[in-house]
């Protein structure tokens, strides 16, 4: 229930999206607003931010973009913000698309769903409303993400989705302010028989204008190995926990080895899916940092799908992450990496603490649940 899998079909068309290069998934960024402020967020501004630095997208330009994506092959189509409910046209946004057949998803903090906008959502349902859930007090959003009501407005949320039989995914992203309420949350989610996804990594804000990563919001590497560790345990159980093992043997502190190049990358960004900001930039993924991208408001859409394509194929990964013991556990992407080193060849120090360690923290959860 609590364990995230795509559906084998699903499976088989990205593959087959990737062989070809063909756009099967795509995220719109509507806004960047948001009515909370949560403090390790990448993409949020102010609304008077925003403004100064360009008006929102219309409703038109977003339908007429949603067609040409459909053109080139999406199928899958994520919105998301900031928080896209905020967005002025949303309703017209989500309705004219969902008449396009494209099969959508909404990232939501929640707390902007009420009756009215469920009934709303019954006319026009997505395949899946995805709500992070930071807390299980209003204290910790309060704390958190400058909402002291958030709880209670994302509770509210999922009880009324769930009551109208519209699917619900929760996203739990692991910082020093909540990671203490864990296990509060995982039984928060196994009460509602819903299905949650937990972060002990977080990604530096590479989308904030100072590009840099205020560690008072992240757990330090030793800390996210661990509760990693300890979320699979209250994800699976203890008796499957132990029987999947580890499955990693420790590994080596890496040499950075920047004349000789690493793997490609391998994961759906910019093979068959992409990124739209709230700009009109195409990215790989929203991790990506976006300047110097294509703008598909200005530009052909399947020109800024090649353009991204071309970027993709030209990156290439750490030399040493190529021959690590832990990367297919690790998966350090493009993103990752660029996001953590500043390049793409350079090793995600961070991220590789956190893998070096994570089998002695594998142990310390082993002995503290026997």
């Amino acid at each position: 229930m609590n364990t995230a899998v795509e559906p084998r079909v699903t499976e088989y068309l990205y593959q087959k999206a990737a062989a070809a290069g063909v756009p099967l998934s795509g995220t719109f960024e509507l806004t960047p607003v948001c009515n909370m402020d949560c403090k390790m967020c990448y993409v949020r501004i102010s609304r008077q931010q925003q403004e100064s630095i360009a008006p929102l997208r219309t409703a038109k330009e977003w339908l007429e973009l949603g067609e040409r994506a459909k053109q080139a092959g999406m199928l899958y189509l994520l919105l998301t913000g900031g928080e896209p409910f905020l967005h002025p046209q949303f309703r017209e946004i989500l309705e004219g698309l969902h008449k396009m057949g494209l099969l959508i998803s909404i990232n939501s903090n929640g707390t902007l769903i009420d009756e009215s906008t469920v009934a709303w959502l019954k006319e026009c349902p997505p395949v899946r409303i995805n709500i992070s859930l930071y807390g299980v007090s209003d204290d910790t959003y309060g704390t958190l993400c400058g909402n002291p009501k958030g709880f209670t407005q994302t509770v509210r949320a999922i009880d009324l989705l769930q009551q109208a039989g519209i699917p619900v995914k929760l996203n739990c992203s692991l910082t020093p302010q909540n990671a203490p309420y864990l296990k509060e949350m995982i039984a928060f989610a196994q009460k509602r028989n819903l299905q949650i996804q937990v972060a002990g990594y977080m990604f530096p804000p590479v989308r904030k204008p100072e590009h840099t990563t205020d560690e008072s919001v992240r757990l330090s590497p030793e800390e996210a190995a661990w509760y990693t560790a300890y979320s699979e345990y209250l994800l699976v159980g203890k008796e499957r926990f132990l029987e999947k093992g580890c499955q990693m043997a420790t590994i080596c502190d890496p040499e950075e080895d920047i004349g000789r190049q690493g793997d490609v990358m391998r994961c759906r960004a910019g093979r068959c899916s992409f990124w739209i900001t709230w700009q009109g930039q195409m990215t790989p993924c929203g991790m990506f940092p976006p300047e110097g991208s294509p703008n598909v408001f200005t530009e052909d859409f399947n020109t800024t799908w090649a353009a991204v394509k071309a970027r993709v194929a030209q990156i290439h990964l750490p030399a040493p992450c190529a021959d690590c013991s832990a990367k297919s556990i690790c998966r350090a992407c493009g993103a990752m990496v660029v996001a953590e080193s500043g390049s793409f060849d350079k090793v995600p120090r961070y991220r590789c603490r956190m893998m070096q360690v994570y089998p002695q923290m594998w142990e310390r959860v082993k002995e503290e649940i026997q």
